[in-house]
């Protein structure tokens, strides 16, 4: 068993580990704080320690991974159906600064957390747009929802810095959010083109699907906490504004609303739509495992912490029902992901070479 070469074969997916947890993390919280549960509260704290742990372990493997491949690693950003999966890396240490903030109480380490990821997501962002535009030609059925990587970390630092008790400049995270949110707009329109007009992808892909929930669910809320319209944040403003004028706080509910119904509602029908597809594959016996799988995870979490926000602001019992059955679905997929990983990593690890 040669150590070196699988170091050196290490996939970044291992980093969707990361993710996945932490978007579990911060679903456990969200929905904690909204049903006022303890037990929420602690299996977050304890699910951030072990996720920053396992984050460091996997950090350093990678690490040796580079050095062990030097130059050639970097290819990878040319590569229009691996690159812009590398994105992985920064989104993880972004959600590890949420895990650290909002979790663990702790602004000193979610910043440095912050700080790291943004930068190193904007690197990489760049470099893979650069080679987009440079490549001799791209092919449309080339194009998978992993391609939303680049613009959803994009849309996490607005959300991340506007939380962060430190002065990051609006206009500066606004850059990251107009950014992200167009670049996502221009894709799920190809990804549309791609699916009308061309063949169905392959079943290891069709997990990648599930990341068009990310997009708008994080949307809405990087807005809200751009514009400070949180959820303590929005029922003082609405509070204090009814006591001015009638009217201005019916302008703040359409302020809102409309971020909300417009990115949150589109979620409502992809989520059916990625579902259907997702089950008439698992019908067909087409649903082959891939490392892909931990897209089921992420997506899903952070559609359950947008239901979550939106509840805040309208306190309606459906919605809770709803955000629930989300976060019940998220544990579901991540336990069934890990298992299967789990799984396939050992026979991986274990078989001759």
């Amino acid at each position: 068993m040669n150590i070196k070469k699988r170091i050196a074969g290490m996939s970044v997916a291992w980093f969707s580990f990361n993710l996945a947890t932490s978007a579990i993390i911060l679903s456990s919280f969200a929905l904690g704080t909204a049903i006022k549960s303890p037990l929420l509260f602690e299996i977050a704290k304890i699910l951030a320690y072990i996720n920053t742990s396992i984050f460091v372990v996997i950090s350093i493997a990678f690490i040796i991974k580079i050095l062990i491949l030097g130059k050639k690693f970097f290819a990878v950003f040319k590569d229009p159906g691996r690159g812009p999966f590398m994105t992985i890396i920064s989104i993880a240490i972004m959600l590890l600064s949420l895990d650290w903030l909002v979790v663990l109480r702790n602004p000193p380490i979610a910043l440095a957390f912050f700080v790291t990821g943004t930068a190193l997501h904007f690197i990489m962002t760049v470099a893979i747009l650069y080679y987009f535009i440079m490549h001799e030609g791209i092919e449309v059925h080339a194009m998978n929802p992993g391609w939303y990587m680049p613009p959803v970390g994009l849309i996490l630092v607005p959300y991340i810095g506007s939380m962060l008790p430190y002065h990051i400049s609006h206009a500066f995270m606004g850059v990251f959010l107009g950014s992200g949110a167009i670049m996502w707009l221009a894709l799920f329109t190809i990804w549309l083109y791609r699916s009308f007009f061309h063949q169905p992808p392959p079943g290891r892909q069709v997990v990648t699907m599930w990341i068009n929930l990310a997009p708008p669910a994080i949307l809405p809320i990087s807005y809200a906490a751009l514009l400070g319209i949180m959820p303590k944040q929005y029922h003082a403003m609405l509070t204090a504004l009814s006591k001015v004028n009638n009217t201005l706080p019916k302008l703040l509910v359409m302020v809102s609303d409309s971020l909300f119904y417009t990115f949150w509602g589109l979620d409502g029908l992809i989520f059916v739509l990625v579902l259907m597809v997702t089950l008439a594959y698992w019908r067909r016996k087409a649903l082959a495992f891939a490392e892909s799988w931990w897209a089921f995870v992420f997506p899903t979490a952070a559609y359950t912490i947008s239901t979550i926000q939106l509840m805040a602001h309208h306190p309606e019992k459906w919605l809770l029902f709803y955000a629930m059955f989300l976060y019940l679905l998220t544990w579901l997929l991540y336990l069934v992901t890990t298992i299967k990983s789990i799984t396939y990593g050992l026979k991986e690890w274990l078989r001759e070479e």
